[in-house]
């Protein structure tokens, strides 16, 4: 029992020090990547720590402009589809602020 335990925990810190190492650095809330690596490693509480205060927020992206107005033009060349990216790059800046 304690070995599976053992086994648990260290799954649940690996996994969490993946979705550090996975993560853009500006979208880390508290520290920097290399402080939360560290933290991750510590059992139990580095994970716990990560998904509360680390761990960037998901963010919903604008929806995306209708198949029918993307039929018969060049993505570059369509204004609805360069609104939609300039949405989804404000949303983005937004949530990098906060």
């Amino acid at each position: 029992m304690l070995g599976l335990s053992l086994a648990g925990v260290i799954v649940v810190s690996l996994v969490a020090m993946l979705d550090v190492a996975s993560s853009y650095e500006c979208e880390l809330r508290s520290f920097t990547r290399g402080h939360w690596l560290r933290a991750a490693a510590v059992p139990v509480l580095g994970p716990l720590l990560w998904v509360v205060y680390g761990r960037p927020r998901a963010v919903r992206a604008p929806a995306g402009p209708g198949a029918y107005l993307l039929e018969n033009t060049a993505t570059d060349d369509n204004p609805a589809y360069l609104a939609y990216l300039e949405r989804l790059i404000a949303a983005r800046r937004h949530q990098a602020q906060e």
